[in-house]
């Protein structure tokens, strides 16, 4: 029979506790032998380096020290790495990628949340929520010409801003309102939107002519400010601008100066180049923007999820004896470090 393969968690206090519950754990334990960080803290990347050289996967989530290519080296046997958590950029070196590691994320788990999340604020935005709510405890709820009419969702035109696995979220959300969907991604096929019901657009037909526009595009230096003060200018009178993903793919100070003008509305979960959003934020004292505090991402309630996905891709890498026949490997990001969406 094979041997147990050695699984070193680095999660600890209270975030081990959310993310492997009773039931994650005795799942990975069911066929490896887990070793926890048991120093009540984050490790170093020193101590990592001194508790690696037998582990073959590595279970790691937020605060977890980088692998850096120290770290590699140090780890022979080491075959995953599975973060429970969403991107890994801080936390993995192309070290691990060109020494064949199988690196993963959480992604398609947070996913499900920040469509979600995606899905509310574009309706919070339509609807004209915090205004009415406002205008409520106010007691000015019914001067209608002072608060604008609400819009629907259905039917609309809805404009993605990359497709990677939050854009497909929301994009499964959207099916019931009948939404016509089009997406910018330069790095998907035509097919695949085909599959959802999307087409294919170029930035400029969905800045232009899009009643609601999301993005779901990752930071990189290609990314950076792509939402610009030129871009920005383009958005039509009573459109929806919706970011879940990251602060940098806006310009915020254009952003800034386009919604004095009133013209479309904003939901912001993410900002740039500040988080928290400092107290004195102009975006702050704007009427046409919903501000939430980069929470898009999981609930606490099902972070477990997150360490579950880590457990199963951590079972076929290292254990394929014992899965399931039908369990794929999920949230495989090899070349994430490349990766345009989120």
């Amino acid at each position: 029979m094979p041997s147990h393969p050695n699984v070193l968690v680095l999660a600890h206090g209270d975030l081990y506790q959310t993310i492997f519950p009773d039931t994650v754990r005795a799942d990975l334990e069911g066929f490896a032998n887990a070793w926890y960080n048991d120093l009540g803290r984050n490790l170093t990347e020193e101590e990592l380096c001194a508790r690696i050289a037998d582990v073959d996967a590595c279970i790691t989530t937020w605060g977890a020290p980088r692998f850096t290519p120290e770290v590699v080296e140090a780890a022979p046997r080491l075959k995953i790495i599975a973060h429970a958590a969403g991107t890994v950029k801080p936390y993995v070196s192309e070290a691990a990628f060109a020494r064949g590691i199988v690196v993963t994320s959480a992604a398609p788990v947070i996913a499900r949340c920040v469509g979600e999340m995606a899905l509310m604020l574009s309706l919070a935005c339509l609807r004209n929520l915090t205004q009415q709510d406002r205008a409520l405890k106010q007691d000015r709820a019914w001067d209608v010409e002072e608060l604008g009419a609400p819009e629907t969702l259905r039917d609309q035109r809805v404009g993605l801003i990359g497709f990677g696995s939050t854009a497909r979220e929301f994009a499964a959300l959207l099916a019931p309102f009948g939404v016509e969907l089009l997406c910018f991604d330069p790095y998907v096929d035509g097919a695949v939107l085909e599959r959802v019901g999307a087409r294919p657009a170029e930035l400029d037909e969905i800045l232009t002519t899009c009643r609601v526009i999301s993005l779901h595009a990752a930071s990189v230096p290609a990314t950076r400010h792509l939402l610009n003060a030129d871009r920005l200018r383009r958005i039509p009178e009573g459109a929806v601008l919706i970011n879940t993903a990251r602060g940098a793919l806006i310009d915020t100070a254009a952003l800034v100066e386009e919604l004095r003008t009133g013209r479309f509305s904003a939901a912001l979960d993410v900002f740039d180049p500040d988080e928290p959003l400092p107290a004195d934020h102009p975006l702050r004292d704007l009427p046409n923007v919903i501000l939430t505090p980069h929470v898009s991402g999981p609930v606490r309630s099902r972070y477990w999820e997150m360490g579950q996905q880590a457990v199963n891709n951590v079972r076929l890498v290292c254990a394929p004896e014992s899965r399931p026949s039908s369990q794929p490997l999920s949230g495989a990001i090899i070349a994430e470090h490349l990766s345009w969406t989120q």
